[in-house]
């Protein structure tokens, strides 16, 4: 470790003392069944998320899909794990019903995304489906593609223009919300957190990050709690947020969570943990329970949980709503779950999805494969 890297050490841990280490205040805390009002309400909201069962809340019944439909998937940045996790899985199960899907990079640029959305258009594609691309950003290339009678469906934007054009979400406020409540209980109601906002997202400002700041600037839920709030931009995701976080932990000691979704809270991990910092130092709080942040959680370094949905059951549930819109149906209510996860539950996910990212613990691919009349 070189000299500065000591004397930052030093500094904060000489910080840390002054305002006693979260770490082993909550601890002391725990052991001695000695948590603040504050921290008990959230214990109770952050476990509820971490115990809810999964049933099928989806549609019973569907048409049978269109062999040889062509359906181009435009990724918001395949760089990012929540986007290709979903691309992966829709080509995967194209194949499996005789669609033809072609995945296009946005690389995290409104220009690149609009750009592969009217290459989608120049080439007759049957259906877009746009994954955490915001409509508003590509509105040209969409207004072409629905003058030419081309179907258009979103993955993860909440909000479309035009609103015609169907969204497959879940509740992203609520995972902001038990992400927030298990910061405060893990902390005693003491949190000092840095948000790692992304601008690009309409779904993370108005979803996963208002459902957070809904909680932790609610003097009645988490009196003690702090936010320090930092933007960046898809198109850095490799380098931003960590350089944004370890900036930012240097300069506050006191900093004990960092928030960001999973793709960027895996490089924020990686660079964390790589200088030093251990979940005594600081914790991280992520969204989207990807198999890499799983990984970070079991080994203990830096992420200490992540509330999220089951990211292939979402790409299978919105090509059932396009399936519908080629067959001239009204889409269907899909249903899709949520839940937390931290160390203490991870037992209870299976070794798939240890490896693949939470699943939902429920056997949708059958499910949709039964609702499509297509054999295993």
């Amino acid at each position: 470790m070189t000299r500065n890297r000591w004397i930052n050490r030093l500094s904060r841990i000489g910080a840390m003392l002054a305002v006693v280490s979260a770490g082993l205040m909550f601890a002391n805390a725990a052991s001695a069944q000695d948590l603040s009002p504050a921290a008990q309400a959230a214990k109770a909201v952050a476990e509820s998320y971490m115990t809810s069962e999964v049933t099928w809340q989806g549609p019973e019944t569907a048409p049978a899909p269109k062999a040889g439909s062509r359906i181009a998937i435009v990724s918001c940045c395949q760089a990012a794990e929540g986007a290709a996790r979903a691309a992966r899985t829709m080509v995967e199960f194209g194949d499996k019903i005789g669609w033809k899907m072609d995945v296009m990079d946005g690389r995290g640029d409104p220009q690149e995304q609009n750009k592969a959305v009217n290459a989608a258009v120049d080439a007759g594609y049957d259906g877009i489906i746009l994954v955490f691309v915001d409509t508003p950003v590509v509105s040209e290339g969409v207004k072409r593609a629905l003058d030419a009678g081309i179907k258009v469906i979103t993955l993860g934007s909440l909000k479309n223009t035009p609103d015609t054009i169907p969204d497959v979400s879940w509740d992203y406020a609520k995972t902001g919300e038990a992400i927030a409540n298990y910061m405060i209980w893990k902390s005693n109601g003491k949190v000092n957190s840095f948000i790692l906002l992304n601008t690009d997202l309409y779904v993370v400002r108005n979803g996963q990050f208002a459902g957070t700041e809904a909680v932790l600037s609610d003097p009645a839920k988490c009196p003690e709690c702090k936010m320090t709030v930092a933007e960046w931009s898809l198109a850095n995701i490799d380098s931003q947020p960590a350089s944004l976080a370890g900036a930012a932990i240097q300069a506050d000691p006191t900093i004990n969570w960092v928030w960001c979704f999973d793709a960027c809270m895996s490089r924020v991990g990686r660079s964390l943990s790589a200088s030093g910092f251990t979940t005594n130092d600081v914790r991280g709080g992520g969204f989207d329970c990807h198999a890499e942040n799983l990984n970070m959680i079991a080994a203990g370094t830096i992420q200490a949980a992540c509330a999220g949905d089951p990211r292939d059951w979402v790409a299978l549930a919105t090509m059932d709503n396009l399936n519908r819109m080629l067959n001239d149906q009204p889409v269907a209510e899909q249903g899709i779950p949520i839940r937390m996860f931290d160390a203490s539950n991870l037992d209870q996910m299976s070794e798939e999805e240890k490896q693949h990212g939470w699943q939902g613990g429920y056997d949708f691919r059958s499910k949709y494969l039964e609702l499509w009349g297509v054999a295993k």
